[in-house]
């Protein structure tokens, strides 16, 4: 796994998902002064390493290592 670099966002993104389940317009809402094209490449980079997971309510969370 080394060797991929998240981007700042991305790297926030992951923090908060640790620390709490949210819903994706909370997450959203949470970075409102981020360009959109920004938060979704940031998003796309969670995604792609396949990190997120759902809890039973569909709020997207990290387990932390």
């Amino acid at each position: 796994a080394g060797g991929f670099r998240m981007s700042p966002l991305a790297t926030t993104l992951k923090t908060s998902l640790e620390t709490e389940a949210r819903q994706f317009h909370d997450v959203v809402d949470d970075h409102m002064d981020v360009p959109w094209q920004d938060f979704l490449k940031a998003w796309g980079e969670l995604r792609e390493i396949d990190i997120l997971k759902r809890d039973d309510d569909g709020a997207y969370f990290i387990e932390k290592n």
